[in-house]
């Protein structure tokens, strides 16, 4: 009878720990579950912020490269802080699908008239105006803007240009929100 009572006492010891066991798999099982869902959500969330960052990006693209940019309203800047009159160029750009000289005149109506050439020394011109929407200084103090340039064969773009603190260096990308110089449609020029 005292093994018996020994078994028993052993077998609810046994039971005792394999419930204990059993509530505590059910509560990692809760727990990873929980954490699972939060995972899940922040997954979610990611994934639809770059859905929609993506989205925006071919909004962008689409505005560059279909040319029906929105018309934009001339801004008198100030060309004495965003200098972007006169000659700009880079020569590993000559004949190299873009253009290796562009050239900016101020209009008396706020707008610039742009020139760009495919080589140095001229090639094919395409002509048109730059109309600025908005000019600013950056953290790095260099000056940049945001443009709509329109040629006079009517195909048009959104741009953003970034001059630098010395006036001697001009990054220029179209159909992004922020300058990427690895990112498409990055040119860069100098001053002659």
């Amino acid at each position: 009878m005292y093994r018996t009572k020994q078994r028993i006492s052993g077998a609810r010891l046994a039971i005792v720990g394999l419930a204990i066991v059993v509530v505590a798999l059910g509560a990692l099982s809760a727990c990873s579950s929980l954490f699972d869902a939060a995972v899940d959500s922040m997954v979610d969330r990611e994934m639809d912020k770059a859905a929609a960052d993506a989205e925006r990006d071919a909004e962008a693209d689409a505005v560059g490269s279909a040319g029906t940019a929105p018309q934009a309203t001339p801004r008198n800047i100030d060309p004495s802080v965003h200098r972007i009159v006169g000659a700009w160029e880079n020569p590993d750009y000559n004949d190299e699908g873009r253009s290796a000289r562009v050239v900016f005149s101020l209009n008396e109506d706020g707008t610039f008239t742009y020139l760009a050439f495919d080589r140095l020394d001229g090639g094919d011109v395409y002509e048109g105006v730059a109309t600025y929407i908005r000019t600013w200084i950056d953290e790095e103090g260099r000056s940049c803007g945001e443009s709509t340039v329109t040629l006079n064969n009517g195909m048009s773009w959104n741009t953003l240009d970034r001059i630098s603190v010395d006036g001697n260096t001009l990054e220029v990308q179209s159909g992004v929100r922020r300058i990427n110089p690895q990112g498409p449609r990055y040119s860069i020029y100098y001053r002659p």
